[in-house]
């Protein structure tokens, strides 16, 4: 199967990440995972992956959001596609994003949400897009 591009995956919950990693490949991914946003940034220093899945809540309830914005500070990673997978969504949808601009600054660092459980179709839909569409 070709190579569809590399795909980093964080999240704090093994089962998920592995689940991720395995349907990914099957669809001719090439996938690294981390538990965590400091496995994340030492992925990510190693080796620039393609687009990045990224869970919110993992040692914080912000983690996610923490790495998101600094790696969006930073000239190499500025532009990486970010895809945030979040159970946090709820709350949003409740509440309204304004009420949570204070986690993440003046913006959200990502411009893709998905809502755990993960709809596999859709976030495969939503990569292919990403991915395609910068020409990977």
């Amino acid at each position: 199967m070709d190579h569809q591009g590399h795909i980093l995956i964080v999240d704090d919950d093994r089962d998920l990440r592995e689940s991720l990693a395995v349907m990914l490949a099957a669809h001719g991914y090439r996938v690294r995972t981390a538990a965590d946003g400091d496995e994340a940034l030492a992925a990510l220093t190693a080796e620039r992956p393609d687009l990045l899945l990224l869970d919110v809540m993992m040692r914080t309830d912000t983690e996610g959001f923490d790495l998101a914005c600094q790696l969006k500070g930073m000239p190499a990673f500025a532009d990486l596609p970010i895809v945030i997978m979040t159970s946090f969504l709820e709350k949003v949808r409740e509440e309204g994003p304004d009420r949570f601009l204070h986690i993440a600054g003046e913006e959200w660092p990502a411009c893709w949400f998905f809502e755990k459980p993960v709809e596999v179709k859709k976030l495969l839909a939503k990569i292919e897009g990403i991915l395609g569409s910068r020409g990977v």
